[in-house]
């Protein structure tokens, strides 16, 4: 038999069941920071304002003593001021407004460091988890001590600068250029010693070892003229047996590229067709070139330039698509005459390039582009392209 509670019974268990839920949430809370608090990641939980609301002490070890609760993500993290590219603004603002979560961004570090960053949503309450994996920096320099960052853009001809001055470049072509260039192509990991003395000097036996350490020493002096003797490098740090650039000293133009083509890529596949043509535009500007133009027959820089130019492409294809479908046709046709620079061969490109300018009216500059289309082929297959311009309207 069902008997229905009276009123102060009912009220007594709301009451339990709202005490209840209070201890399971509290003890949910007390959980959840236990979890982090033992993961070797360091990892933080930001409020929506940005405030820091928890910090595990693998992230206190990272962030240091500026990792205290209510500290806002922009002083933690160096978020980037709004307008420096697709990743810009405060990390908490674009999780928590912009397309989802955020992942490796990377951020710079109180002792000049840096670190990757990912970020996502949590909850209802507008909080935000986010892992720092740290990259590893400049050895044996305080803060105060280190060198203004190292830009090097290495889309097209090298070439380098310090906070906009430029860097003497005329002995890149040289061999300390020449590992300064490898160390670029291999960035983000140690390069062996040994490694470097295969690429460079196959055949000096013993006395290699010593060209080694010479080409290092000449490239420091290059980099960091004023560096007074003895004091380590803030660009090119030793590692156990081998070298690498310093990360979060050293950028490479290469990398912003790569980060605002994947997220406009990503971006486009998700239907956010607004924030993929910034950061797709973005990517097409900055490439300025084939990577590493000025070594067009360095074997070991071969299969980088090929991924990134690969890369390009598909920005290139997917900005003409979106001007495409947006009635654009002429900036639809920039993109796909650079593409068609970029992929000569590519009979599809060429196709559309030349489908584009019959629509545009441009008879003249079809039948141009084709002749040339037919000579490339024709010169490197032996064959004819398989279309002609009537075929396209």
């Amino acid at each position: 038999m069902n008997v229905t509670p009276t009123q102060p019974e009912s009220l007594d268990r709301a009451r339990s069941a709202e005490e209840a839920a209070a201890g399971v949430e509290a003890a949910a809370g007390v959980a959840w920071q236990a979890a982090f608090a033992a993961l070797p990641a360091a990892t933080i939980v930001l409020g929506p304002d940005g405030g820091l609301l928890f910090c595990n002490p693998a992230a206190h070890v990272l962030l240091g003593p500026a990792a205290r609760v209510g500290a806002c993500c922009c002083d933690l993290l160096g978020c980037r001021p709004p307008g420096e590219g697709p990743a810009a603004g405060c990390v908490t603002e674009l999780v928590l407004h912009g397309d989802g979560p955020l992942a490796e961004r990377q951020v710079a570090l109180p002792d000049g460091a840096a670190a990757w960053l990912s970020a996502s949503p949590v909850g209802a309450a507008g909080q935000v988890v986010a892992m720092l994996h740290r990259l590893a920096g400049p050895a044996g320099l305080p803060p105060e001590d280190l060198p203004p960052r190292l830009h090097v853009r290495a889309l097209g001809r090298t070439r380098m600068e310090t906070d906009a001055v430029p860097v003497a470049d005329e002995w890149l072509g040289h061999r300390p250029g020449q590992v300064l260039k490898y160390l670029i192509c291999e960035r983000g990991r140690v390069v062996p010693h040994d490694e470097l003395l295969e690429v460079f000097w196959p055949n000096a036996g013993r006395a290699g070892a010593t060209s080694v350490r010479q080409a290092i020493h000449t490239l420091r002096d290059r980099l960091e003229p004023g560096r007074p003797k003895g004091k380590p490098s803030g660009y090119v740090v030793a590692r156990t047996g081998g070298y690498e650039l310093a990360p979060g000293r050293v950028s490479i133009d290469a990398d912003d590229f790569e980060a605002q083509a994947r997220a406009g890529l990503e971006a486009l596949q998700r239907g956010a067709a607004e924030r993929a043509g910034a950061c797709l535009a973005a990517a097409a500007h900055a490439y300025g070139g084939d990577f590493l133009a000025d070594e067009p027959y360095a074997e070991w820089a071969l299969a980088e330039r090929a991924r990134l130019r690969e890369l390009a492409a598909e920005v290139l294809r997917a900005l003409a698509g979106l001007a495409r479908s947006a009635g654009d046709d002429e900036s639809a046709s920039e993109h796909l005459q650079r593409l068609a620079e970029l992929e000569p061969l590519d009979l599809q490109v060429q196709r559309d390039l030349i489908a584009m300018m019959l629509r545009r009216g441009r008879h003249s500059d079809a039948l141009r582009r084709y002749e040339l289309v037919r000579r490339r082929y024709r010169r490197a297959f032996g064959v004819e392209p398989g279309f002609v311009p009537a075929d396209l309207t």
